[in-house]
C-alpha cells in the first residue's frame, strides 16, 4: 500500500531519535495483540474496530515495534475468512456471522505500510474457553466433538488422534495461502497437563512408546507436517512458537511445571531439527529466584533459552501483564539484550500501551529485525540516486530510486534510512517499499548530518550503503502535528467501498470528493468532524474500473488521493 508524503510525516518522523550505544539496530521488537483477552476489538461496529486497529498499530509504530503477534484463531473461531472454522462472536455479537470485513487482510496492510512484520497468532489445542459450548455448526465443538475433552472449564483438541493434527495444519494452510503474512505464530502448541484424559487414542496409536514420549511426538508429528506444507508452499513464512517460560526444571527455576515434562512440548527441538525459526519463551517471572518456586528466576531461564537455539532466534517474552514484572520491565530488557537473544517480545498490548513512557527510553530509536540466513542469505541491491535537500530550510527531505530485483529475483521489501553525524551512524527510520522518499524534521543538533539509505528484502537481508552526496547543517526542530492526516485508502485497487482514516487535530469541515475518469464528480461527504480519529467510506457506485482521483478537504488543507476500482 502506498504511503503518503503526510502519512509518511506523522508515522516516521515522530519516531526519530538517536540510538543510544546499548540498543541495537537489529532487534526484534515483539507484542502480542490479544483478541481473547480484550485487546481488541472493543466494538462490535466495523468502522470503530477499523480505526481502533489503524490505531494501534501507529502507537506501536510510533514506539518503535516492529513485529506484531495479531491472534487470528483464538479458540476455535477465527478473526480471517475461513472456509473452515466460524468468524469470532466478538466482531459482529454472534459466532460465524461475517463482520463484513477481513481484520487479518486489514491488519497485514497496516503493518507493511509502517515497515513491521505481522505473524498470525493461531492457538492450536485449545478451542474453547467458555462453560457454554458453541452451538455454530462450523466450530470444531460440532464438526468433530469426538476429538475434544474438557480440561478444567476448557476444551482442547486430543493432539494424538492423526486426523486432528492433519484438520489443524489444514486450517494454518488455509490462512497462508490467502493472506500474505510474514510469520505463524503458535500457542497452546501442547498438552494441558498429565492428566488429560487421552486414554482412548493412546492405546489405540501408542505403538508402544510410554504415554509422555508419544503425547511429545504427537506435538512434534503436528509441527512437522505443517512445516513441511508450509515450507512447500509459502517458503518465505517464518515458524514460531510461544513455548511455556521453563523448558526443563533447571537451576534458578525448580518449578515442576514445564514444557518439557508437564505440557509434553518439547519445543527447543522444534529448533535443533530445523522445524522452528524461533521460540518466544513465555518467561513471566521477576528477575532473582523468590523462595516460591513457581516464581523462577527470570535471568536464568532467559540465559537457558538462549544458549539452546541451535543457530535460531529466541525472543523471551516479557510479561507485562503482572504488576512486578512491569516494575522491572527495563531491567529484564536489558537482561535479555546481555544474553544475546535476537529480541524480545511483551504480553500484551493493553500493558505496552500503558507502559508508554518506559519504551521511549527503551526503544527511542527504529530497529531492524535481524535476518534468518537459514532462510535466505541473498541481500538486494542498493538503492540509487540518493538526494538530499532542505528547502526553504524546513524539514530535510531525502529521495532516492528503487533498484532492480536481486540475484535470486526476490523485490526490495523495505527501506532503511540513517543519519551520520562525523563518524556516528543512527538509524533514523524504516519504510516500506513503496516509499522512496523520508522528511526529516529533526535532523541533529547543529552538526553537518548526511543520509544514508539501504534497501532490505523480506526477511531483512540489507543491502550495501547508498550515500546521499549533501550534507546538511543538522537543525533541531520540534515536532508538531500536522492538523490533518490521511491515511491511504484500504482496500487497494476495491471493490463495492474503499475506507480512509481522516486524523483531524481540530474540529473541520471534511469534504470528500471523488473524480472519476469520465469527468464526473461525486461528493462522497461534507460534514462537520470533531478532533480526532475518523473513518470514511468512498462506495463504487457508478464509478467505472479504473483509477479515479479523491480529494479530501478540512481546514485548509486537500490531500489527493488515487483510488483503484477493480
Amino acid at each position: 500500500m502506498r504511503t503518503s508524503l503526510w502519512n509518511s510525516f506523522l508515522l516516521l518522523v515522530i519516531a526519530a531519535a538517536l540510538l543510544p550505544a546499548q540498543q541495537s539496530a537489529h532487534e526484534v521488537r515483539a507484542v502480542w495483540l490479544s483478541t481473547a483477552s480484550g485487546d481488541w476489538p472493543a466494538s462490535a461496529q466495523p468502522d470503530e474496530q477499523r480505526r481502533s486497529l489503524t490505531a494501534i498499530f501507529d502507537d506501536l509504530h510510533r514506539l518503535n515495534f516492529n513485529t506484531v503477534f495479531f491472534q487470528v484463531r483464538p479458540r476455535g473461531n477465527t478473526y480471517y475468512r475461513s472456509d473452515i472454522e466460524p468468524w469470532a462472536a466478538q466482531l459482529s455479537g454472534a459466532l460465524g456471522r461475517d463482520p463484513g470485513w477481513d481484520p487479518l487482510a486489514f491488519a497485514v496492510e497496516a503493518a507493511h505500510a509502517r515497515g513491521m512484520e505481522l505473524h498470525a497468532w493461531f492457538n492450536v489445542a485449545k478451542v474453547w474457553g467458555l462453560d457454554v459450548p458453541p452451538t455454530h455448526p462450523k466450530h470444531l465443538f460440532r464438526t468433530h466433538r469426538e476429538w475434544l475433552k474438557k480440561y478444567d472449564g476448557e476444551w482442547w483438541v486430543d493432539l494424538g488422534i492423526p486426523a486432528a493434527r492433519t484438520y489443524t495444519a489444514d486450517l494454518v494452510m488455509e490462512l497462508a495461502g490467502r493472506y500474505d503474512v510474514d510469520g505463524i505464530h503458535f500457542d497452546f502448541i501442547r498438552y494441558p497437563g498429565p492428566d488429560f484424559d487421552d486414554g482412548g487414542s493412546f492405546r489405540r496409536w501408542s505403538d508402544g512408546m510410554s504415554r509422555d514420549e508419544w503425547r511429545r511426538s504427537n506435538v512434534t508429528a503436528f509441527v512437522r507436517e505443517t512445516v513441511r506444507r508450509l515450507r512447500a508452499a509459502a517458503p518465505w513464512v517464518k515458524i514460531g512458537s510461544a513455548p511455556v517460560g521453563i523448558h526443563q526444571a533447571t537451576a534458578g527455576a525448580r518449578s515442576s511445571f514445564n514444557g518439557y515434562g508437564h505440557v509434553f512440548q518439547d519445543s527447543r527441538a522444534w529448533l535443533r531439527d530445523g522445524l522452528h525459526d524461533y521460540l518466544a519463551p513465555q518467561i513471566y517471572w521477576s528477575v532473582g529466584e523468590q523462595p516460591e518456586p513457581y516464581d523462577p528466576d527470570f535471568e536464568s531461564l532467559c540465559t537457558d533459552w538462549t544458549a539452546n537455539a541451535y543457530g535460531r532466534h529466541v525472543y523471551p517474552g516479557i510479561g507485562l501483564y503482572r504488576d512486578h514484572v512491569r516494575s522491572e520491565m527495563e531491567r529484564q530488557a536489558e537482561v535479555v539484550r546481555e544474553s544475546g537473544a535476537a529480541g524480545m517480545a511483551f504480553f500484551r498490548y493493553a500493558q505496552v500501551r500503558d507502559a508508554a513512557a518506559e519504551f521511549a527510553r527503551l526503544f527511542d530509536a527504529p530497529a531492524l529485525v535481524p535476518p534468518m540466513r537459514w532462510r535466505d542469505s541473498i541481500p538486494p541491491l542498493p538503492p540509487s540516486g540518493v538526494q538530499v535537500n532542505r528547502p526553504d530550510g524546513g524539514a530535510v527531505i531525502v529521495r532516492w530510486n528503487a533498484p532492480a530485483p536481486a540475484a535470486d529475483g526476490e523485490p526490495v521489501a523495505r527501506y532503511a534510512v540513517y543519519r551520520v553525524t562525523g563518524s556516528e551512524r543512527r538509524l533514523a527510520a524504516v519504510l516500506p517499499a513503496t516509499s522512496t522518499l523520508f522528511m526529516d524534521e529533526r535532523s541533529g543538533g547543529g552538526t553537518p548530518v548526511r543520509y544514508v539509505v539501504t534497501s532490505l528484502d523480506r526477511a531483512w537481508n540489507e543491502s550495501e550503503e547508498e550515500k546521499g552526496e549533501k550534507a546538511v547543517e543538522g537543525v533541531l526542530r520540534p515536532y508538531a502535528v500536522p492538523s490533518v492526516v490521511v491515511s491511504q485508502n484500504y482496500p487497494e485497487p476495491f471493490g463495492e467501498s474503499t475506507f480512509f482514516t481522516v486524523s483531524l487535530r481540530t474540529a473541520a469541515l471534511v469534504t470528500v470528493i471523488v473524480l472519476s475518469s469520465s469527468g464526473a464528480d461525486s461528493v462522497v461527504l461534507r460534514e462537520q468532524k470533531r478532533p480526532g480519529i475518523h473513518i470514511v467510506e468512498v462506495k463504487a457506485g457508478t464509478l467505472p474500473s479504473g483509477t479515479a482521483e479523491c480529494l479530501i478537504s478540512a481546514g485548509g488543507v486537500t490531500v489527493r488521493r488515487a483510488i483503484t476500482r477493480r
